[in-house]
């Protein structure tokens, strides 16, 4: 599964379902390379995981929502495992791969 973000509301939805099964926080550039390749990695896992994204050019204030709730500093692309609302795991460009997502939430 994957759902865009586009406000507060979304992302507290997004962290509250953790509590249920992991997450990922998927932050990418419409325009950056390094975003393309990323997502390309977190599509390939979409139909096993809970994927919630953000277009940082899109929604920039959410970026910086993120990183408060998170206490990860904002990167993009980035990738951030949640689990019971709390983040396990982050990636950065290259490291974002599926099998490292898939790694990660236990799956």
């Amino acid at each position: 599964m994957f759902e865009l973000i586009h406000n507060s509301k979304e992302l507290d939805a997004a962290i509250a379902k953790s509590y249920e099964n992991p997450v990922v926080i998927f932050k990418h550039s419409a325009t950056c390379p390094f975003s393309g390749k990323a997502q390309e990695q977190v599509a390939n896992a979409k139909h096993d995981l809970e994927i919630y994204g953000i277009v940082v050019q899109y929604a920039p204030e959410l970026k910086q929502e993120i990183a408060d709730k998170t206490g990860i500093e904002h990167l993009s692309p980035q990738a951030i495992v949640l689990k019971n609302g709390k983040p396990t795991w982050m990636g950065f460009r290259s490291e974002i791969k599926q099998s490292k997502l898939m790694e990660e939430a236990g799956k």
